[in-house]
């Protein structure tokens, strides 16, 4: 029996169509073992649920009852003493009295409670010698108030008792008065009130012996002050006489201080 044309058509058909299905039956055995293969690989690189710390758990209830703020069994135990020292470091307000009512200008002020015994005054020794620098203007109208005030206070005199200056130890008026200064004109003293309208022709500088501890130290002081009256307000220098001041004169009331401390010292003996 012959085998014809058609015949081996559809035998050559049937091996490849066999030949397909073999193919692509082999192509899917391979497959599912990679697949397979990949499932699991992919599987072992996942984190362990239970190891992860960042992986969303079950929710969990809060029990509010507790309060999660400081422990009462954490706290330092304090008793009453130990408040007490703690109050003592505390800052206070030193001696003020917040209880007592604070006076203010409509309060009367009782006049005897503000007065407070005054220690007795130091009685002043009678002077044996008093040491007289008198500086006289050499213009008709004087000394003008107002340059007299502020040249005598640069030099340190404070308007005081008997309503003239003196000048004290300190610059600030405190101390014994080492010397003072009068109006030259009668009677012999200062307004402080008038003194823009006042003017006199002369002004005296004196200090009394036995007066400052330190006579000589005082008297230059007080040269020195007079100097500056003159020279700055164009005065003239003169001494207790009304003479003319040289500088004989001022080495002679030197001179004075020098024997009236030796007869001091004479007498303490």
């Amino acid at each position: 029996m012959e085998i014809g044309l058609r015949e081996w058509l559809m035998v050559i058909g049937i091996v490849v169509i066999a030949g397909i299905l073999f193919d692509g039956w082999r192509r899917m055995s391979s497959n599912k073992g990679k697949l397979k293969f990949k499932l699991d690989r992919s599987l072992a690189d996942l984190p362990d649920m239970d190891e992860d710390p960042n992986l969303l758990g079950p929710a969990r209830v809060l029990d509010r009852s507790r309060d999660p703020g400081i422990d009462e069994a954490d706290l330092p135990e304090m008793n009453a003493r130990d408040l007490t020292r703690s109050a003592r470091t505390e800052p206070q307000q030193g001696d003020l009295n917040l209880d007592q009512p604070v006076p203010t200008l409509l309060t009367p002020v009782d006049d005897e409670a503000e007065e407070k015994p005054k220690a007795p005054a130091k009685e002043q020794p009678i002077a044996e010698e008093v040491l007289v620098i008198n500086v006289v203007a050499r213009e008709a109208d004087g000394f003008k108030g107002p340059a007299l005030l502020q040249n005598i206070l640069e030099s340190g005199l404070r308007f005081g008792e008997m309503d003239i200056f003196h000048r004290h130890e300190s610059m600030a008026g405190n101390g014994e008065v080492l010397f003072s200064m009068a109006n030259g004109v009668k009677p012999g003293t200062f307004d402080l009130d008038d003194m823009d309208m006042f003017s006199t022709r002369a002004v005296s500088f004196f200090f009394g012996l036995p007066g400052p501890r330190h006579p000589k130290q005082a008297f230059d002081l007080m040269v020195a002050a007079a100097r500056k009256l003159s020279t700055e307000l164009n005065g003239e220098l003169k001494d207790e006489q009304r003479s003319v001041m040289t500088a004989q004169t001022i080495e002679h009331y030197r001179n004075r201080i020098a024997e009236f401390e030796r007869k001091q010292l004479s007498q303490k003996r």
